[in-house]
């Protein structure tokens, strides 16, 4: 149970690692199928070391949440990153791209959210719409 004096929001999130352990992650799927290394993947975005943490980030990206494509995992995923963001490991460093200064972990997370926010949003419907979609039919988007 997260604590008491939390804000009301981040009260409401349910533990991470609850998410992690009640979730059936190798029923879900990601950009590659099975997300049974979901859960690995998670964990290492608070690993100390920075290597690892970038890797993590950059599945993230690229395996739960990969060309904005919203996955069966992408809900759980979504749950456990927003729960983690108090944990103060989330303001280690990661590396953003060879090319840039390291940055702050949490900076990258809370892009990472909004990234799949962006996707049901009322504009993303609009544009599925003309292609014959709906966000409502869509499941992956009515669990964000």
């Amino acid at each position: 149970m997260r604590g008491a004096g939390e804000p009301p929001l981040l009260a409401s999130l349910p533990d991470p690692q609850e998410t992690l352990t009640r979730t059936d992650w190798a029923r879900l799927e990601h950009a590659y199928g099975s997300a049974a290394d979901a859960p690995g993947i998670l964990v290492a975005l608070l690993d100390p070391d920075q290597a690892v943490r970038t890797e993590a980030l950059d599945n993230l990206h690229g395996v739960l949440h990969h060309q904005n494509t919203l996955y069966e995992a992408t809900a759980p995923t979504a749950l456990y990153v927003a729960a983690i963001l108090p944990d103060p490991r989330t303001t280690r460093t990661v590396e953003k791209s060879r090319q840039d200064f390291p940055g702050n972990m949490r900076a990258e997370l809370l892009a990472w959210i909004a990234s799949v926010a962006n996707e049901v949003t009322d504009a993303a419907d609009a544009v599925r719409r003309r292609y014959g979609l709906s966000r409502d039919s869509y499941p992956p988007a009515i669990a964000i």
